[in-house]
């Protein structure tokens, strides 16, 4: 009779199991079809998705090896020319660990079955035209390490239910229409690696909160409406390798503190309403290439410690309010692609050590109070593309080695009191130039074909 009774329970498991691997493909199954008839499948990259095949050999669609029932587990269907709407029936994909739909033409609201999916880790439906509000259940997808919402047209507030994901290292919401203040309780998200908010419309301070955020290597505000100052507090950040904070409304000065950032690369705070002047601790950024300082109301004199900074390849100090000569230390950034010191009121002579700037391809030194002539070495450059001297105090003849940069595409030197004539044959060796500015000197002579 025992013997009976374990014999019927074994089968009766047996049936029970294969109904609920059936049930739980076939639930799968239907979620997947159900997304193909709400898109247009242009290129049909879904071609193979019918009754007729494993939903596991489907494009784009990874099962879980290990799982006997063949849930999926990846859901990846990137640039393949899809357009329409995310259907409910994606929240029966409860095995989903990574849903990538990045870069089609996908519109509407997000479902709210989307965030049921308890074990997604991965959520990229960046490059779309998702719209609405980003709901507050986002908060919900609690084992949510990547969000990347970038590029689409979700307006409303970030929710604070955000800072429930405390797995997340990306939060990416780049590019939408997104109002209100970042949430303060972001310091929360203690293994964020890349915050990347720009191009909005947020508005209030940058909460110091953010500094706890330890982990923290990409912070990106760029062109939103921030307002108040560069909380100071941002020192604990020695992991950042890249801020940009461009394009917004922040005041007072740059922190001393920023020399914290040993290991920065990119470093962008134009177009805002800073003051005051450059810390020399901005020489501890031994690993950076890029600064952009430009458009701001800073002043001061550029620091000689600069020129420890040997890995820059681009700086930018234009409109603003510096003064004082360039210091001969810029020849020790031999890396340096492009220098602009536009618009601001430098004075004194163009230094002779700008030879040692190989690499340097434009260099704008524009509507400044330089004086003296020019210096031969600029002729030693090796392939400078953009050479712009214009409206400065700038005297005597050009140097002949000018008409030997064979690179040369755009020279401007209008605007000055240069002296001279030009050679006969200066059009040969400028054999690459496309623009050539020169009123407003004292020239003489013929003017040479060209």
């Amino acid at each position: 009779m025992a013997n009976l009774i374990f014999h019927f329970c074994f089968i009766f498991f047996m049936v029970c199991s294969g109904l609920c691997q059936s049930h739980f493909t076939n639930s799968d199954r239907g979620a997947l079809l159900a997304f193909k008839s709400s898109v247009r499948d242009r290129y049909n990259n879904l071609q193979n998705w019918s009754n007729s095949s494993s939903i596991c050999n489907w494009s784009g669609v990874t099962c879980d090896s290990e799982n006997e029932n063949e849930r999926v587990r990846i859901l990846s269907l990137a640039q393949m020319g899809l357009k329409g709407t995310l259907p409910s029936q994606i929240g029966n994909l409860s095995f989903l660990v990574k849903l990538d739909l990045s870069s089609n033409n996908l519109y509407g609201k997000l479902p709210k079955e989307l965030f049921q999916l308890q074990r997604l880790e991965t959520l990229n439906l960046s490059y779309n035209a998702f719209g609405g509000e980003i709901p507050s259940s986002m908060g919900n997808l609690f084992t949510l390490q990547h969000l990347i919402l970038g590029n689409n047209s979700f307006g409303g507030i970030i929710p604070k239910s955000i800072s429930n994901l405390s797995r997340l290292e990306t939060l990416d919401l780049n590019s939408n229409s997104l109002q209100g203040s970042i949430p303060f309780d972001i310091g929360r998200l203690q293994h964020l690696k890349i915050l990347r908010l720009s191009v909005n419309k947020l508005s209030g301070i940058m909460p110091p909160s953010i500094s706890n955020i330890s982990s923290l290597e990409r912070l990106i505000l760029s062109l939103n409406l921030l307002q108040g100052y560069i909380p100071i507090e941002m020192n604990k950040l020695t992991k950042l390798k890249i801020i940009y904070l461009g394009g917004n409304k922040l005041t007072g000065q740059i922190p001393r503190s920023i020399g914290n950032f040993i290991m920065l690369q990119e470093l962008s705070l134009s177009n805002n309403n800073l003051q005051g002047g450059i810390p020399n601790e901005i020489s501890n950024l031994t690993n950076v290439k890029n600064i952009y300082l430009d458009n701001n109301q800073l002043s001061g004199h550029i620091p000689k410690s600069i020129g420890k900074l040997t890995t820059l390849q681009e700086l930018s100090l234009a409109n603003n309010f510096f003064e004082g000569i360039i210091p001969n230390e810029i020849r020790s950034l031999t890396n340096l692609k492009i220098m602009d010191l536009s618009a601001n009121q430098l004075f004194g002579y163009i230094p002779r050590g700008i030879e040692n700037l190989t690499m340097l391809q434009n260099l704008n030194l524009e509507n400044n109070n330089l004086e003296g002539s020019i210096p031969l070495e600029i002729g030693n450059l090796q392939q400078p593309e953009t050479l712009l001297l214009s409206q400065n105090k700038l005297s005597e003849y050009i140097p002949s080695e000018i008409f030997n940069i064979s690179t040369l595409k755009v020279l401007s030197l209008y605007d000055n009191s240069l002296a001279g004539s030009l050679p006969s044959d200066f059009g040969y060796g400028l054999s690459n130039l496309q623009e050539l500015y020169l009123w407003g000197n004292k020239l003489s002579g013929r003017i040479p074909n060209i």
